[in-house]
Formats: structure tokens, sequence, C-alpha cells
């Protein structure tokens, strides 16, 4: 028994290390982002769509990251009722991201796939219009979401809040409350599925066409296309794991959660890497810093 409770206390101090490491990581590239948009904002006086949703996504990310460390290293302190709505305050912050990037997965569907189909195109003209909507919607939703669960914060709606042996008993509030919360996860996600894996077999039928050209494969256009593939990839790949936590979040035990949080942080960092690497702006902005960086290195030796 007392072997058992030690490696566990073992792998959470690995958690808890990973979960540092990656939050450092996360910090710089998502302030990164964030502070580029911002000062774009300001002196071009307009944000495109993508650049504002990947903001969303990034502060959504920051935020959760941040918060997940602080219930990591104060669990101890806080009382169990703030921890809980800690947790669930997280969970919706998971959902904002999943939602966030389904939007951008659909946004970069309708810019970058062609289909001759009346709703198709009649969505591709009107969803530039739509989205101040969409996003007020979602965030209310989210907002009241957050406000529900923790009104019933007093009541154990996951079991992995609890450490108890004899599961309670969930009322009908938890259950409507879980069944919500897991339908907004699997449609953002399966949105975000739909439209990146679209994106996906049009960008590689693009590429092969341009194969058939004989442009080769270092042209502009090659590039370009690979750099959208990885970051529509990252993106998705990133989203499955995101929902999947909401799911070991929810109903797991305490050890997956730990595990699936920093599995979720990883894929964090590669989305934020390859958001400035397939944004001309960012990736523009960064090459700046770091030769700027490297010049004063070089003047100091």
């Amino acid at each position: 028994m007392y072997l058992i409770l030690g490696e566990l206390t073992i792998l959470m101090d690995v958690f808890n290390s990973l979960s540092f490491v990656t939050l450092i990581l996360l910090f710089a590239a998502n302030i990164f982002i964030i502070v580029v948009n911002i000062l774009d904002f300001f002196k071009t006086r307009k944000l495109l769509l993508s650049d504002l949703l990947i903001s969303g996504i990034s502060t959504a990310n920051l935020l959760h990251d941040f918060l997940k460390a602080f219930l990591h290293y104060y669990s101890q302190v806080i009382s169990k009722e703030y921890l809980k709505i800690g947790l669930l305050v997280t969970l919706c912050l998971t959902i904002n991201t999943l939602l966030f990037s389904a939007i951008l997965s659909i946004h970069f569907c309708l810019k970058i796939v062609n289909i001759n189909h009346r709703f198709y195109i009649c969505l591709q003209r009107s969803f530039p219009k739509l989205f101040p909507g969409i996003i007020i919607t979602f965030l209310l939703g989210c907002f009241f979401l957050n406000l529900h669960f923790s009104l019933g914060a007093n009541e154990d709606c996951l079991t992995n809040t609890t450490l108890k042996v004899i599961q309670v008993k969930k009322s009908a509030r938890c259950y409507w409350s879980l069944f919500i919360t897991m339908t907004i996860s699997a449609l953002g996600t399966f949105l975000c599925s739909v439209s990146a894996l679209t994106i996906l077999i049009s960008l590689l039928k693009h590429m092969k066409r341009i194969q058939e050209n004989t442009e080769g494969s270092g042209s502009p256009n090659m590039e370009a296309h690979i750099r959208a593939i990885k970051t529509i990839t990252s993106l998705l790949a990133a989203n499955i794991l995101i929902c999947t936590s909401v799911f070991v979040i929810a109903f797991s035990e305490i050890i997956l959660i730990f595990l699936f949080d920093v599995l979720v942080s990883v894929s964090h960092i590669f989305s934020s890497y390859f958001f400035i690497k397939g944004t001309k702006k960012l990736e523009k902005t960064l090459e700046e810093i770091l030769n700027h960086c490297s010049c004063f290195k070089a003047q100091n030796q």
C-alpha cells in the first residue's frame, strides 16, 4: 500500500514538473501570438478573422494552463469546493478552445476549399457577417455553462473530484450538465475534424496536380501547401486530444487526468508552433526578434 502511494507521489511530482516546463513554453508562445496580433491591430486598425481566432485559442490555452498549474500546486491548500470550481473552469476553457478551433477550421475550409454547391457558396459569402454572432453566442454559452457548474459545485458531478471508495449517486442536474458538456465537446471536435479532413484532402489533391505539372517540390506553392497541411494536422490532433481529455476529466481517475493534462499541453505547444510557422506575420516577427537577439549577442562577444 505504502509502495503504491510512494509511486503515485513520484508520478505526480513528474507530472507537475512536466506541467511547469510546458507552462513556460506555452506562456512564451501564446504571449508572443497575442502581443503581435494586438500590436498589428493598433497599427493597421484591422485584424484578419484567422488572426482573431488564433488569438482567441492562444488566450484560452494560456488561461487554461495557468489555472491548471495553480490547481496542481495548491490543491492541498484550497478547499474542495474551490478545487471543483477551478476544475470546472478549466473544463469550460477547454470547451472554449475546441469551439474556437472548430470555427477556425471551418473558416480555413471555406477559404481554401471550393465546392460548387449553392449552400456552400452561400456559407462562404455569409460566414464573415455571421462570425460576430457565432462568437458572442459561444462565449455566452460557455459563460452560462461555467456559471451553472459553479453554482452546483457542492455536488460531485465529476467522478475524480472525490476520493471516496463508494461513489455518491449523481443528481439529474449533474447528468444534464455532463451531457451538455460532452455534446458540445463532441460537436466542436466533429466540426473541426470534418473541416480539417476536407482541407487536407483538397490540399493533397492540389499538391498532386502541382507535381504533375512539374513545378517541383521546392516551389513556393508546394511549400505553402506543406505548411498549411502541418498547421491543420496539428490543430486536428490537438482537438482530438482535447476532446478526449474532457471525457477523461469527467469520468476517469486522477492519474489519467494528470497524464492527459501533459499530453494536451504538449499538443498546445505544437499547435502554437505551427500557428507561428503557418502565419507569415508571426513568422517574420519571430525571425526579426531572433536576428536582433543574435546580433546583440555577437556585439557583446
